[in-house]
């Protein structure tokens, strides 16, 4: 596993690229609706927003994402292990594939299996 992206609901997409791009100067390096990403570098670890579906809170968070080659073994693997994973494994058609869960603190993560072409 390595890490490729910690992201953050954001109540304002508009709002929030505008920060990370302009005012902190950083690289959009992927966008589609409701979701852009931000880095230094092409291929580095990114920033991820993402437009809220819910009230986000005052405090915030991040989620850290960590990219797995073959999801469903992996969670096998951790389940395995004793983590517990929230909900099913979400699929953005064409996209990525998310399994999500928390540490023992209650810090979210997410494994994503990439399904773009390489």
């Amino acid at each position: 596993m390595k890490m490729i992206v910690s992201w953050y609901n954001v109540r304002d997409l508009e709002k929030a690229k505008s920060f990370y791009g302009n005012v902190l100067g950083l690289k959009k390096t992927f966008e589609m609706p409701g979701w852009a990403e931000f880095s230094h570098a092409e291929g580095a670890t990114s920033i991820g927003i993402a437009q809220a579906s819910k009230p986000v809170p005052r405090e915030g968070g991040a989620t850290v994402v960590l990219g797995v080659e073959n999801l469903d073994q992996t969670v096998e693997r951790l389940k395995d292990r004793g983590v517990e994973f929230e909900g099913k494994i979400e699929e953005i058609p064409g996209v990525v594939r998310l399994a999500t869960f928390r540490d023992p603190s209650g810090n979210g993560l997410q494994l994503a299996q990439s399904l773009l072409p390489a």
